[in-house]
């Protein structure tokens, strides 16, 4: 699991009949491996019972990355939260020396990774191979003219793979977007 802003009172029950687990977030990386057996959706409760997300994941993803997002407003309606976006995060679709990037900003961006150019559709965009090294630059467009949102260059390890992902900007009005860059080993 993974959210911008740690979350400390979520739980969940790994399968029937078993204890309520508590869900560790870390800012800057994904949390430790948790493993669920049980039908979907798959709920999440605060310390105290209530619900405050659900997820389904489909049974063709076997390793899954679980982005918590917080609701707001009037997607609030069903009480819940937070949104889960559910994320296929095996070795095979993203393996070492490769980076993907998931667009939640809110925006229409484009622009280079290293020499390759990407334009970023909404949600998980495909894993572009990166090496060593990734400069990433993206830009949007508004009233007919660009602007930067988000600039970036990190390295990685040979084992090593990156997602990137994108937040709504964090003013209303500015076209910074905010970002989180998760590192780890491959497998």
């Amino acid at each position: 699991v993974f959210a911008a802003r740690p979350i400390t009172d979520v739980t969940f029950t790994p399968r029937a009949n078993a204890a309520a687990q508590k869900l560790t977030f870390y800012p800057t990386a994904r949390s430790p491996r948790y493993e669920y057996r049980g039908v979907m959706p798959l709920h999440f409760l605060d310390t105290s019972g209530n619900p405050v997300a659900e997820a389904v994941i489909p049974p063709e993803i076997r390793e899954a990355l679980l982005l918590f997002m917080p609701v707001s407003g009037e997607a609030k309606a069903d009480g819940l939260r937070y949104r889960v976006a559910v994320l296929d995060d095996s070795a095979l679709r993203h393996g070492a020396g490769g980076m993907a990037i998931i667009n939640l900003s809110g925006l229409t961006l484009g622009g280079t990774v290293n020499q390759t150019k990407v334009a970023l559709k909404p949600g998980l965009n495909p894993t572009v191979a990166v090496g060593r090294s990734a400069r990433v630059m993206c830009r949007t467009e508004v009233k007919g003219k660009s602007y930067q949102s988000y600039a970036s260059t990190f390295q990685l390890t040979p084992k090593q793979r990156a997602l990137l992902i994108l937040f709504p900007p964090f003013y209303k009005g500015s076209l910074e977007v905010q970002s989180r860059l998760l590192v780890d080993e491959a497998r």
